[in-house]
């Protein structure tokens, strides 16, 4: 398969557990903190957010995060906790959705032997590598964080 278009499917499919697992919650919902350090779903979806925009940035050359929404969403970056300076969940949602489709136009129009440009030549990652880092393992792993943070949104608003 074009590795491309298989990105392209990996990325649909994030989109999927992300859409079952904010369904009918709020924002007040995805600010809920665990009882035991760890991130709300608020930061897991503002932090694939960023990655998202960086990503996109690595396939189109020109695209990059906001400066404050790194300082708040990013690598290393202090848990969420004011629903304040939070992004709002649906905005977020939305721009999750904008981003994967913005990131598949460009994965289409972007030629396969791109994937083997090398992209961090001390370390010798290509783009590809990167890439496959950031749809493939990224998204699952924060992905995969969103079930925890789903049935204890959904646990609270049931009183259990």
């Amino acid at each position: 398969m074009h590795m491309p278009t298989l990105y392209s499917n990996i990325l649909g499919t994030s989109d999927y557990v992300i859409k079952e697992k904010t369904e009918g919650l709020t924002h007040a919902d995805s600010m809920l903190q665990l009882p035991f350090p760890g991130n709300c779903m608020n930061w897991v979806l503002g932090h694939l957010m960023v990655h998202r925009m960086q990503c996109l940035g690595l396939i189109d050359g020109v695209s990059e995060p906001d400066e404050d929404e790194v300082a708040l969403y990013g690598f290393g970056s202090e848990p969420m906790t004011d629903s304040d300076k939070a992004i709002p969940l649906e905005t977020l949602l939305a721009r999750l959705e904008t981003l994967s489709e913005q990131i598949a136009a460009a994965l289409e129009e972007m030629p396969e032997s791109r994937l083997d440009e090398i992209l961090d030549e001390e370390r010798g990652v290509t783009v590809g590598q990167r890439l496959h880092f950031m749809l493939v393992y990224h998204e699952a792993y924060h992905g995969g964080q969103l079930e925890p943070l789903y049935e204890m949104a959904t646990a609270n608003r049931s009183g259990q």
